[in-house]
């Protein structure tokens, strides 16, 4: 009975964190337009979801009335990121959505995004073409984004962990 108690307060707290950050304002829009490219190199990294900017969970679940976001989404390793002027690398945890199968939940079965309209700052903003450069100074603006937003981090920290979560050590 104790127990069923602690995973009903748990689920009570993560409602309110994802509610916080459904109900939250938008904050500052992205400085670069979407990608459009609808190649096969592109539409097969689809399969790969990218990671949510803040932003991002209160967009997706506009678009999923009545059903709770969190199901869709995962705690994911997130990325390594490196200052090119210290040396020094940290890690950078995301929320991406879940797989499937080896496939991103919102990929339709003829390879669709079905929430395109509204798909995290990961597959919007990227494709296989970009220069690294360019690729670089997106991901460090979403990194921003991510360190400065208290709600993203709690919001991460009890979703469950994408599975194939491998914890760097």
């Amino acid at each position: 009975m104790e127990a069923a108690k602690r995973a009903a307060v748990q689920d009570d707290k993560a409602k309110a964190v994802a509610t916080s950050l459904i109900e939250a304002k938008e904050g500052q829009a992205p400085p670069f337009k979407r990608t459009v490219c609808g190649c096969r190199q592109c539409i097969d990294c689809c399969r790969h979801p990218g990671p949510l900017h803040p932003d991002d969970v209160a967009r997706i679940a506009k678009v999923l009335p009545g059903e709770n976001v969190m199901d869709y989404l995962c705690a994911s390793p997130g990325a390594l990121v490196r200052n090119t002027d210290t040396g020094h690398e940290f890690s950078v945890g995301t929320i991406t959505p879940k797989t499937v199968r080896g496939r991103c939940v919102f990929l339709t079965p003829d390879e669709k995004c079905s929430i395109h309209a509204v798909s995290p700052f990961g597959c919007a903003y990227f494709d296989m073409h970009m220069r690294p450069s360019e690729g670089q100074r997106r991901d460090l603006w979403l990194y921003r984004a991510i360190q400065s937003s208290a709600a993203y981090k709690k919001l991460r920290a009890i979703l469950p962990l994408a599975a194939n979560y491998k914890p760097r050590k």
